[in-house]
């Protein structure tokens, strides 16, 4: 009777662990297509290591491959890898999701006046419920611009030093930031809609198109970050960096949102160093990335 219940537990895991990775394979050739598919992409290493983790289910020349295709996939996880070198002459820079219902807004404000950052590059953060925090922030970042709405799609971008241009542009409805620094370098502040409908994922994939053919144009330096709502593992997240001609700063599973810790906050870049590294959770889902630019 043991015996018959191991088989059959068996049987259901190699069934579950096949199914599993079934999926993941028609998510990832339909995701540019079928956003309902591209919305399991984004938990391919999840579903990796829950695969492995049940491989002792497989005969063993199964298991060799499941795990093989476990290593592949930790390794792109842990990919670009940092030297941990800082770029001590760089622009220091915070970009950070602050939720929009964020309950702790002071606190907020006061972590990152203690960051000593060159640059804020905030999202979820305007309108009426962020007027006092925003305006304690502006007393020591005087070069600003922002969308300045109550919604989700609020953001701002302060500096310490003058910029040459600072501008909110609106790819359709969705609105991001574009700066010029006083050397010339530019930065792109994004925050496309989640794909959580049908016309919010086409949304996002318009958003993306738009905001790669902006970016590609830029002759100078470029740094690009945000809250993109997409993760690495995702098929339009490599179209986005492939036609913005950008590369990944941060490891591909950098966890910035939780609590299903995906790596949905992105930096990246063309031409030029930089480091960037997640800073501990405060009192937003998003986790705030810090970042030197030279």
């Amino acid at each position: 009777m043991k015996q018959q219940i191991k088989a059959t537990m068996l049987k259901r895991l190699r069934w579950y662990s096949a199914l599993l990775m079934a999926l993941l394979c028609a998510a990832e050739c339909a995701a540019l297509f079928f956003f309902p598919l591209e919305l399991v992409t984004h938990f391919a290493l999840h579903i990796i290591l829950l695969v492995s983790l049940c491989s002792f289910a497989f005969p063993s020349r199964w298991r060799f491959i499941t795990w093989a295709l476990a290593v592949a996939v930790i390794i792109f996880a842990i990919l670009p890898f940092s030297d941990g070198t800082k770029a001590e002459s760089g622009t220091k820079i915070i970009a950070y999701n602050m939720h929009f219902e964020n309950a702790h807004k002071e606190k907020e404000a006061n972590l990152l006046l203690h960051s000593k950052a060159d640059m804020l590059a905030l999202l979820e953060a305007g309108g009426t419920q962020w007027q006092e925090p925003l305006h304690t922030l502006r007393q020591h970042y005087p070069h600003t611009c922002g969308h300045e709405d109550d919604s989700p799609f609020a953001m701002q971008l302060l500096s310490r030093q003058p910029l040459q241009a600072c501008e909110v542009g609106f790819f359709d409805i969705y609105p991001y930031i574009r700066a010029v620094t006083a050397d010339k370098r530019t930065i792109f502040l994004l925050h496309p809609p989640p794909p959580v409908s049908r016309e919010l994922a086409q949304g996002r994939l318009n958003y993306f198109r738009d905001a790669a053919a902006a970016i590609a144009n830029e002759e100078n330096a470029v740094l690009v970050v945000g809250d993109l709502n997409n993760t690495p593992y995702s098929p339009t997240y490599h179209r986005f960096k492939r036609n913005a001609r950008v590369a990944d700063a941060l490891p591909h599973a950098t966890p910035t949102w939780k609590p299903l810790l995906l790596a949905l906050d992105r930096v990246l870049y063309r031409q030029g160093k930089v480091f960037a590294t997640p800073l501990p959770w405060q009192h937003s889902d998003h986790r705030p990335i810090w970042i030197e630019w030279q």
